[in-house]
């Protein structure tokens, strides 16, 4: 009875911490709803730039669904499989969950909003507003066309809409970010999960991690081959996915040089009641056990404590290199001779000494 009254109760605490979370996550998809319908800036152009003059590719290489399988999708399927399968923790799928989709919401946002403030031409801008390589639809001919006497032309001169519109929404590449954002997590959390720098230069372990980001960047250079966007697109929209997927992971698991790498941070629940101190004090002596939260056996093993000794180290690989000055450290400061320790320990030799020679001196 009173572990089912328990289950129930951190169960409330559980949705109530994460609830949060979860909300605002929704809010920001919301938010991305409301603001792609907003009409984009119409750059200025020259329809003598060469470089907008592409065809338009009816077909895409990597449509949105295909987009949506291989960088939302297959991540959330990898991550629930580990999860379930092999770690078997409900918090590791909770976190996993969460980070990708914290990730995904953040770079939908950020790159849509971009989209429409910068308005940016599409390499194929020109085909959109005059069908150049459509004699079906009596395209203009490139030849034919003229800027106004000094001055660039603007969207009014084009004969054809149904594709304007998204005609000026090139800066970033939406394909590019979204696929470095999850594909970028997925590599984030395999790397944890096999210890990628663990000092023993396991080649396959590079190739595991690598594999994700290998098919982000075939994403992001179909748009390029299919003329949708420039390659400063691609690249500015590949900053973007890589950064929130490292962003959202460290939220929820420690660095991937920490020793514990692979678990995810303990859930955020302290009998019920908040924890207001700052995260580096939750560990160590800073608070009696008894008022620490404390998981169930099993799952407290396989979870990190925020702000723990087993969560920091360090960023990036340098925190390995620090964990090893700071254990050599510490070997150092317990043998004789070392730092505070040397003066008792040459104080006990002489002490020692003296009372040899005093014995020698009662004995003649």
């Amino acid at each position: 009875m009173f572990s089912t009254i328990r289950l129930q109760t951190r169960t409330k605490e559980l949705c109530k911490s994460y609830g949060k979370d979860w909300g605002l996550v929704l809010l920001v998809l919301i938010a991305f709803s409301a603001i792609d319908q907003i009409e984009p800036f119409h750059r200025q152009f020259s329809v003598k730039d060469t470089t907008i003059q592409h065809p338009f590719a009816k077909k895409e290489t990597v449509p949105v669904w295909l987009l949506l399988i291989l960088a939302f999708v297959l991540p959330l399927t990898f991550v629930g499989v580990i999860a379930v399968f092999q770690r078997r923790s409900y918090t590791d799928l909770h976190n996993g969950f969460l980070g990708l989709f914290l990730t995904q919401a953040l770079v939908l946002i950020v790159t849509d909003s971009i989209k429409i403030a910068v308005g940016r031409t599409r390499p194929d801008f020109l085909d959109r507003c005059f069908s150049l390589y459509d004699n079906m639809a009596a395209g203009t001919p490139v030849e034919m066309l003229y800027d106004p006497v000094n001055i660039l032309s603007n969207s009014t001169i084009c004969t054809r809409q149904d594709l304007l519109r998204d005609g000026f929404k090139s800066f970033p590449s939406g394909h590019s970010s979204f696929s470095f954002g999850g594909l970028g997590y997925l590599s984030m959390y395999l790397a944890g999960k096999i210890h990628l720098f663990d000092e023993r230069g396991h080649t396959y372990k590079s190739l595991v991690v690598l594999a994700p980001m290998i098919l982000a960047a075939l994403i992001a250079a179909s748009r390029v081959a299919d003329y949708r966007h420039h390659w400063q697109d691609v690249s500015v929209g590949a900053i973007i996915g890589s950064l929130f997927a490292i962003y959202s992971y460290r939220q929820y698991y420690p660095s991937l040089a920490a020793v514990k790498c692979d678990c995810p941070f303990s859930p955020r629940v302290n009998g019920g009641k908040e924890q207001l101190l700052p995260t580096h004090l939750l560990h160590g002596d800073a608070l009696h056990p008894s008022e620490r939260y404390h998981d169930d056996p099993e799952e407290e093993e396989n979870t990190v404590r925020h702000g723990s000794a087993e969560a920091d180290g360090g960023d990036g690989v340098l925190g390995q290199f620090f964990r090893r000055e700071a254990a050599n450290t510490q070997g150092a400061n317990k043998r004789p001779g070392a730092n505070g320790s040397s003066a008792q320990y040459r104080g006990s030799q002489q002490s020692t000494n003296n009372d040899d020679d005093q014995a020698r001196l009662i004995t003649v």
